[in-house]
């Protein structure tokens, strides 16, 4: 029986993500998509080779709007601990949200838009928001 060792939970959550080089000597970049999140690291996949050791800077677009109109950018930093051939594991050092120069703008009056999950609900309803599509899971004890 396998012991998980890992001190974060992870939550699979599914994005698209930007990544490139923090070296000044290698200015490499590629693109990804999120695999799994957690506090102290991420798992993206990418058809780019990434070497272990290298450190990157990963911005993700979060699915989740500020204010109900601003897109947010996930921004982290981190070492490349792990590769595998279509994947890579990044153990984030620093990370802050960003916000986007785009705004979601209702395309009816009475009618909001939700740019993460492309749903139209009706201003006011008890309809849940962008982030609950993403069931997180609870830790086991």
């Amino acid at each position: 029986m396998l012991t998980e060792r890992r001190a974060a939970v992870r939550y699979p959550i599914i994005l698209d993500a930007r990544y490139r080089t923090l070296s000044k000597k290698s200015t490499e970049c590629g693109i990804g998509r999120t695999v799994d999140i957690s506090s102290g690291g991420l798992l993206i996949a990418s058809v780019h080779n990434v070497i272990v050791g290298v450190r990157l800077e990963v911005a993700v677009e979060w699915p989740a709007l500020l204010d109900g109109t601003t897109e947010l950018l996930f921004v982290a930093n981190g070492e490349v601990v792990r590769v595998w051939e279509s994947s890579f594991a990044l153990k984030l050092s620093r990370y802050q949200f960003h916000t986007t120069r785009r705004k979601v703008r209702s395309a009816a009056a009475g009618v909001g838009y939700s740019g993460a999950t492309g749903t139209k609900t009706p201003a006011g309803s008890d309809v849940p928001t962008a982030i609950a599509r993403f069931r997180v899971p609870e830790p086991s004890t």
